[in-house]
């Protein structure tokens, strides 16, 4: 057991659900004030907007793309503070049945290595703490998040690179499509991220997903549901044959 308790999730995962959807909305702003810019610089070559509201607009960019940032480290974060936390409360229950160490719920986010890392960490913790009435529920929430998740990275990659290299209102204008497109699979990955967080947190807090302290006796060993049935206490009857036990007649 090494020590460790049960610690609740249920903050960290409201946490989450509140700045993953807040990143995710801030895409589509970003997506759409993008084209907004491109039609600011296209006023502004042709001398129907001048460099005061070209400058305004550039200024109010770089603030939307400094909030997009600030809110997808601040999920990111809570993310991995959640992710340990759950590997933890997993630990209690099977703390064998890893194929990552907790550890990696940190070093995992390094390059290369997180392209796998992660979803294998979430789905050992999603089939540990996957109930017995569940034990049929596949991890494809797991899956479709991951998936959407790196395809957004990338395409988003692609658009901050086409942005910052554009010279012309076309080549703006492609950037500001793939804007659009990491905005697209933006939403449903926060959608599948917030599903997986509940499904997980909502396992782990039902009562029993570990046996809490005050039901065990100093010299129990493991841990064990608390919703079994308690265990009659076993009746002593004296044997029938003895003849210490017969009634005088």
């Amino acid at each position: 057991m090494g020590g460790h308790v049960f610690r609740s999730v249920r903050g960290l995962g409201i946490a989450f659900v509140v700045l993953v959807s807040l990143t995710a909305l801030s895409d589509v702003i970003m997506a759409g004030w993008v084209w907004h810019l491109r039609d600011v610089l296209r006023d502004y070559v042709d001398d129907r907007v001048g460099q005061v509201e070209f400058d305004g607009t550039i200024a109010t960019t770089e603030l939307l793309e400094l909030g997009n940032s600030a809110l997808y480290v601040g999920a990111g974060v809570v993310f991995i503070v959640w992710l340990w936390r759950v590997r933890s409360n997993a630990d209690l229950v099977a703390p064998h049945e890893h194929h990552y160490r907790k550890g990696w719920a940190i070093w995992g986010w390094l390059p290369i290595v997180s392209l796998w890392v992660p979803r294998r960490l979430t789905i050992d913790v999603w089939r540990i703490s996957r109930p017995r009435h569940d034990l049929g529920r596949s991890p494809s929430e797991v899956n479709w998040w991951w998936g959407l998740f790196l395809a957004y990275l990338v395409v988003d990659r692609i658009a901050d690179r086409m942005m910052t290299r554009s010279e012309t209102v076309e080549e703006l204008g492609n950037g500001a499509a793939m804007v659009v497109v990491a905005a697209v699979l933006s939403v449903p990955a926060a959608v599948f991220a917030v599903m997986v967080v509940q499904r997980i947190g909502a396992w782990q807090s039902v009562p029993g997903f570990v046996t809490p302290a005050e039901v065990l006796s100093p010299t129990s060993a493991g841990l064990a549901p608390v919703d079994l049935p308690g265990q009659p206490a076993p009746q002593i009857a004296p044997p029938g044959d003895d003849p210490r036990w017969q009634r005088p007649e």
